[in-house]
Formats: C-alpha cells, structure tokens, sequence
C-alpha cells in the first residue's frame, strides 16, 4: 500500500525500482518468484542510489539496467552465482553502499532539509500544513515542493496524507473492533467520511474491504518468506 517508500526489487536474472507510489500495487504472491530480495528504502532515503529525481520514478515500475546500465548487469551475475541468502544481501548492501561512495551521487542542495521535515511531518502528533512546514525550515512553500519531489518522489502535502493513511492502518491493526469513527478522529481525518473517501482514492477500496483479512496486533501475520533489508538511505550506510 502507499507509504511514501521507494523498493528496490531484486530477482537475480532482473532487478526493478518501484517508486513512491499514491496507489496501491497488487500482485498475487504466487506470482513472486521465490528466490526475491526486497530492499526498502525509507522516506528521503533512496535519492543517492538512482541518479535521477525521485519524481521520475514516482508511480513506476523501473528495470534497474535503465539507471544503473552495466554495474546493474554484474550484479545480477553475482547474485546468480552467491551461494545463500545470506551471501546475495551481503552482495546487495555492498553495491548500495558502492554508489553512495561514487563521485557523482544524485545530492540535491536541499536534500538535508527534505529529511529534516520527513522527520518533522512523521514524528509530529497533528500533521502540518505546508505553509508551516516551509516556515518552519525557513524555506519558501514553492522551493519545500520542487525539494520534496527530488528526494522523496512526492510533494509535502501528498507525504503527509500518506502518513496520516498509514497512521490509519496501524490504528486499524491495534484495535480490538473496526470503530472507523474513532480511528478517523484519532488519526487525523475530518470524520470517518473523510477517511473513506481517502481510502478508496489511494487503495481503490474502503477500509473494510481492503483490511477485512488483515492481521491485528494480536493475531499477527507469520514471518515474511522474502529477505527484506531496510534502510534508510546514505545516513543508514555509512
């Protein structure tokens, strides 16, 4: 579902960037094939590895190659010749950490700003509006959206109805009963309208149709069966 990350999809034989996405992206599990390596990349955290605008692959499916050319095709060859999990995520993190070490690292002059107000706009209990946002970085509300698309692949405003969508979820996963209601209240909708209107606008469904056979917080989903590394960019790796 949205959330405001970026994916890096590792196959072996092929490896695709899925961008920040404003709709959810369905596949069916048979379909994945079993040796996948998930990397997620958190908020403001994938810019430095693509060499391109975050915007540019917003709402995309990208084959790697495209941006990555021939290092993309050599680790492919590696992957398909590591002998265990184990070996492909070493394999992965090595080549992530390589970029960031490259002369020409995709570094936006307002990238720092950017992750200070990922950080401002996930930790605060009410979401900001833009215009305080910008104040509060000391920036012009026009330079926080053209910064925010760059980094994150998004504008400040479509970030933080993500953010308010995914505080929905959990809220939705810790309750003992579905009180959209209340959720919608607690989490920062105008009413519980609202939240289905939101719902249904990023997932294509309501939130009863869409987490009916979700798991709650006391009957939790089984472990994942693909690897999945997470990080949370060039400040994670180095």
């Amino acid at each position: 579902m949205p959330d405001g990350q970026v994916d890096l999809v590792v196959r072996f034989s092929s490896i695709h960037a899925i961008g920040t996405r404003l709709s959810a992206l369905r596949k069916p599990a048979d379909l994945v094939p079993p040796r996948t390596l998930i990397v997620r990349f958190k908020p403001g955290g994938a810019y430095p590895f693509f060499g391109v605008p975050m915007s540019e692959l917003t709402d995309r499916v990208v084959p790697l190659d495209s941006l990555w050319g021939g290092d993309c095709r050599r680790l492919c060859e590696r992957l398909a010749e590591a002998p265990t999990v184990a070996a492909r995520v070493d394999i992965v993190e090595e080549a992530l950490t390589k970029r960031l070490q490259d002369g020409e690292v995709f570094e936006p002059a307002s990238a720092y700003l950017v992750r200070r107000a990922v950080r401002l706009v996930t930790q605060a209990p009410e979401l900001p509006r833009v215009d305080a946002l910008a104040r509060a970085l000391d920036i012009s509300t026009r330079h926080l959206r053209r910064a925010f698309e760059e980094v994150v692949g998004l504008g400040p405003k479509e970030f933080a109805r993500l953010v308010r969508f995914q505080r929905a979820v959990r809220a939705w996963r810790r309750a003992t009963t579905s009180d959209w209601g209340a959720i919608a209240v607690a989490t920062g909708y105008y009413d519980q309208s609202h939240l289905i209107t939101e719902f249904k606008a990023l997932t294509g469904a309501t939130p009863r149709a869409l987490l009916r056979s979700g798991p709650r917080a006391d009957t939790q989903a089984s472990t994942p069966s693909l690897p999945i590394l997470v990080t949370e960019g060039a400040q994670a790796l180095e």
